[in-house]
């Protein structure tokens, strides 16, 4: 079932990645091409990293520190 916190794994993940992003453009932008290209690399390393595995470690950080949106509900299991 999902939550109604703002700030949970998930969320925050997204929006870490959308910021990362803006970041990239903005360095492009200015004409740190080299430093974007970098940036974008990584990015795309760890996404290629949680397709393959199915594991995405900020994810995993963040879900150790705020907990996930996806929390279990105890009458799922009761029928």
């Amino acid at each position: 079932m999902k939550t109604n916190r703002i700030f949970c794994a998930e969320r925050v993940q997204r929006l870490v990645m959308s910021i990362f992003t803006l970041i990239i453009l903005f360095l492009l932008a200015k004409g740190y091409s080299l430093a974007a290209i970098i940036l974008l690399a990584f990015m795309s390393i760890m996404l290629f990293i949680y397709f393959a595995f199915d594991f995405c470690p900020s994810t995993w950080i963040l879900m150790k520190l705020l907990g996930s949106c996806y929390e279990k509900d105890e009458n799922e299991n009761k029928l």
